[in-house]
């Protein structure tokens, strides 16, 4: 659901990023009267931001990065003025054009020391196909805006903020998917690597895209995804031991981000709540109602409405 809001003090606009994004050390650089804005639309699980705001740094520091607020990689798109992107030991300047990758699980500052404007892709680490480790390889490092890898993404990037408000009527949220794994594939051009970390993570997405096949089915769990890929439920278990969600967990995750989807769709308002349950797998409208509250925080309802 897209919000907007607009800030007048430098207090305000600290806790209003902690809060959109993940927790944050900021200071204001020059002095004078500060104000800023910050458009958000969460699509699915992906954040889109756009961000306008006067003089200012944020810092990402060792005891945030263990706070438990989540595990996310964000990527940067530079719309206007210029920053400064500082994490593992490397440093780089963000021109108009440039995007670069950063992780929240590690130490960063971001500096603006002129007014700037911004587009923000927030990613939880699980979506992204690259591993932790490659992405390290790549952080604080400009994609500059007249590289041949660049002309894939920040089109992209750009349309994406330049019509945030937009993206809740016509189902944003597949191109937020497309604009990540797009991401992905650039920034491991960039490396001169795969965009798959291993034969696990491989195995990882096929049985991540079977599910996504798979939701409308109501019997869809570990024996079923097990048998379809010819390996035991124990090793099944095995793949995501370390992954953000369990296998019950994930397929609970995507049947609810595509309902969230569903519910948004403008062609499916006829469809009652309990209808779009039953094509996500979960025929039991009290259950799904529970499901769909715990995970976004409000029931399918009000989510469908907006309010």
């Amino acid at each position: 659901m897209y919000q907007i809001q607009h800030v007048d003090s430098f207090t305000a606009w600290s806790r209003l990023i902690s809060d959109a994004f993940v927790q944050l050390r900021s200071e204001q650089v020059t002095g004078g009267h500060f104000t800023a804005s910050l458009g958000v639309n969460m699509l699915g699980d992906i954040g889109l931001m756009r961000i306008h705001a006067r003089p200012h740094a944020v810092q990402r520091t060792v005891d945030l990065t263990n706070s438990g607020d989540g595990e996310f990689y964000k990527v940067s798109y530079q719309l206007d003025g210029y920053g400064l992107l500082v994490q593992d030991g490397r440093e780089t300047v963000l021109a108009p054009g440039d995007l670069a990758i950063y992780d929240t699980q590690r130490p960063y500052t971001l500096a603006f020391e002129k007014p700037a404007t911004v587009v923000v892709a927030l990613i939880p680490h699980g979506q992204f196909k690259l591993s932790t480790q490659q992405v390290g390889q790549v952080t604080a490092l400009a994609l500059k805006n007249n590289h041949p890898l660049s002309g894939t993404v920040a089109p992209l990037m750009n349309h994406l903020g330049a019509n945030l408000a937009q993206w809740d009527e016509y189902g944003g949220y597949p191109l937020a998917r497309n604009t990540v794994d797009l991401l992905a594939t650039a920034l491991g051009g960039v490396l001169g690597i795969d965009t798959v970390a291993d034969t696990k993570a491989q195995q990882r997405e096929k049985i991540t895209s079977y599910i996504d096949e798979h939701l409308n089915d109501a019997d869809l769990g570990p024996a079923q995804i097990a048998a379809a890929h010819f390996i035991s439920i124990r090793s099944l278990h095995a793949l995501f031991e370390h992954q953000p969600h369990s296998v019950a967990a994930l397929i609970r995750h995507r049947r609810l981000t595509e309902a969230s989807r569903l519910l948004r769709d403008p062609l499916l308002l006829a469809q009652s709540v309990q209808a779009i349950g039953a094509r996500v797998g979960i025929a039991d409208a009290a259950g799904f109602s529970r499901m769909f509250s715990r995970e976004f925080g409000c029931t399918p309802g009000k989510y469908r409405t907006g309010q």
